[in-house]
């Protein structure tokens, strides 16, 4: 796991090209000298500005003319450096899920320092410790003199920090600086680039770079039976459901159970409820289970309704903080449901967030408060639903709900009858 990441900024945390192509365009235009797409300008920065401007005007053209441009160029950008730049779609979470899990972030950038500060105070603000732009009199990058600065100041150790960019610079500057060095194609430049240049990850979305860095993994639909055989091995991985993302453990593993506890800073004498993949297997875990929990069943699962049964005491004490109760959903999401398949357990599963913070409803909200605390995410979309579920008690009568969420006390009482339920 490393402690630090360094990133480039343009084509790495913002997509900043189309301002930095339109800049170069307005002064070619305006000298009347041929005008360049936004895939060539790609191929012009990356050596600071006084570059790219070389680049994009005339061979030829006097010194006198190209100073002028590159303060044209420069007034230009100024003005417009915000029109279209934005982060990269994922960049906002995966910085949010590496200050979640205490990793050190900061920027070098070739563009100037009095231009690269205030771009990344306003797009991520108080998120970096500290950013370090191009300075007068210092060799750029892929020179490692400003990255071994940066360094000093936040106390990155050579073993410990990756450096991240998009392009071939960016990797000559981490080698340069002994660091390990994470390409990323969703910036300026492609995959060959990249590889010929040494870097050792390549990657194409920001997810990608939070389980490098952190160790949580994150999988997709299709890795299902991946994600039931790490939990098989008492690992712990997020999943989807119709409500929230949970965090699941294999229910029957109390060391497993142990651990969701110690993720999510939740208090033991707070029971988890398990999912299921239907009644069969409630049958393996309760006892006494009265005929209207079947009516339930039939009519609200899979869906967003737990019911509380008599635990027949076949899972870990862990599971029901001791009591003699247990909480079952079967969640309404195919990729979960999957796991649970594979799995042949229930699911000790609490919503997938750090205790007292809001419950995750996207892959990337998980990553947020629990990577590198956790072993993977599953990740599949976004929660259709958006709450958590209702808890019914089936142990009292009249039956009582002990959390309103995404199933009404009139939807209940449709199936049950009216007076069953308060």
């Amino acid at each position: 796991m490393y402690t630090h990441v360094i990133f480039d900024l343009d084509g790495t945390l913002l997509s900043t090209i189309d301002d930095l192509a339109d800049a170069g365009n307005h002064v070619c235009q305006a000298h009347g000298w041929p005008t360049h797409t936004v895939d060539e300008f790609k191929y012009m920065v990356g050596n600071g500005i006084p570059n790219l401007v070389r680049r994009f005007t005339p061979d030829g053209i006097s010194e006198e003319e190209f100073q002028a441009a590159l303060a044209e160029y420069s007034t230009y950008y100024d003005a417009h450096k915000q029109d279209k730049t934005a982060p990269y779609p994922g960049i906002p979470q995966l910085l949010a899920a590496l200050k979640g899990a205490g990793i050190h972030t900061a920027v070098l950038s070739n563009k100037a320092h009095s231009l690269t500060s205030p771009v990344v105070e306003h797009y991520f603000p108080g998120v970096f410790e500290y950013v370090q732009g191009a300075l007068p009199d210092v060799p750029l990058k892929p020179d490692p003199a400003l990255l071994h600065t940066l360094m000093e100041k936040i106390g990155a150790a050579p073993e410990t920090t990756l450096f991240v960019g998009d392009s071939n610079v960016d990797v000559a500057t981490g080698k340069n600086g002994g660091l390990t060095v994470c390409g990323v194609l969703w910036g300026f430049r492609e995959r060959e680039e990249l590889k010929d240049a040494g870097a050792e990850w390549i990657i194409h979305s920001p997810d990608q770079l939070a389980a490098i860095v952190t160790g949580t993994a994150l999988l997709t639909g299709s890795q299902a039976m991946f994600a039931a055989g790490l939990l098989g091995m008492g690992r712990l991985a997020a999943v989807p459901t119709e409500t929230v993302y949970g965090l699941a453990a294999d229910a029957t593993l109390g060391s497993a159970v142990q651990a969701v506890y110690e993720a999510k800073g939740r208090p033991e004498s707070k029971p988890l409820n398990v999912l299921v993949d239907g009644m069969d297997m409630v049958k393996t875990i309760c006892w006494d289970i009265p005929e209207d929990a079947y009516k339930l069943a039939e009519a609200f699962w899979p869906g967003p309704l737990t019911m509380i049964l008599r635990g027949n005491g076949s899972l870990p004490p862990t599971v029901s903080a001791g009591g003699k109760t247990q909480g079952v959903r079967c969640p309404n999401h195919p990729d979960t449901l999957a796991v649970i398949k594979a799995l042949g357990h229930p699911l000790a599963c609490p919503s997938a967030n750090r205790s007292g913070r809001p419950s995750p409803k996207l892959a990337g909200e998980v990553l947020a408060q629990l990577a590198g605390r956790i072993d993977a995410v599953l990740d599949g979309g976004p929660c259709t639903v958006g709450v958590e579920s209702t808890i019914l008690d089936l142990t009292v009568v009249p039956y009582r709900i002990l959390r309103q969420g995404g199933l009404s006390q009139e939807q209940i009482e449709a199936v049950l009858g009216l007076g069953k339920v308060q």
